[in-house]
């Protein structure tokens, strides 16, 4: 076996990853016509009798996997970006794209100054934000300048897929294909 392996690698390897993408393949496309995940099985196709084959086969899966996992954060991020506080309707899916922010502390030995023996009320496991609001308030200190002092918005992409029946009932009005901005004023209201 290690000499097949030593001869041609590039071969063996590339027969083991098309065996993984052929069942993967197979798999993907029942999928989609069952509703119960467990009656799809490809056992009598799974090397059985040689466990080497077998672990290697299952290697080649979980690459697979990682691969079609890693292809999915791209998109999802390509969709964020290009989608960026827009809504959209594709068919019977609305792509939301929403940043997500993130605080975090631009010290955590000065939060933790801060915070003291009250500690307990905002560390779980890492800083609440709504317990150190709460904490300034219970010091009568305003609590966004407190906040504000401790920490940083870190913002990040961020993209949510919905089925139409999920999805807001304001987006669930949109046209296939129509984009929606999303968080702005609307017009002919004074935000003053």
């Amino acid at each position: 076996m290690n000499n097949q392996i030593n001869e041609s690698p590039n071969n063996y390897d590339l027969d083991r990853l098309s065996h993984a993408l052929d069942l993967t393949v197979k798999m993907s496309r029942e999928i989609d016509n069952t509703e119960n995940l467990d009656e799809i099985t490809y056992v009598d196709e799974y090397p059985l009798s040689d466990i080497n084959k077998f672990m290697e086969l299952m290697n080649r899966v979980d690459q697979v996997k990682r691969a079609v996992t890693k292809l999915q954060g791209d998109m999802k991020q390509v969709l964020a970006d290009e989608f960026k506080d827009k809504a959209v309707r594709v068919g019977d899916k609305i792509v939301v794209g929403k940043p997500q922010k993130t605080w975090k502390p631009y010290d955590k030995h000065k939060v933790m100054d801060y915070v003291g023996d009250d500690w307990k009320l905002v560390v779980n496991p890492t800083f609440r934000t709504t317990g150190i609001k709460a904490l300034a308030k219970q010091r009568v200190k305003t609590p966004s300048v407190i906040f504000e002092s401790l920490f940083y918005a870190e913002e990040t992409g961020n993209v949510t897929i919905l089925p139409e029946s999920r999805a807001p009932k304001y987006l669930q009005k949109l046209e296939d294909l129509e984009i929606k901005e999303l968080g702005k004023p609307k017009e002919g209201v004074d935000n003053d």
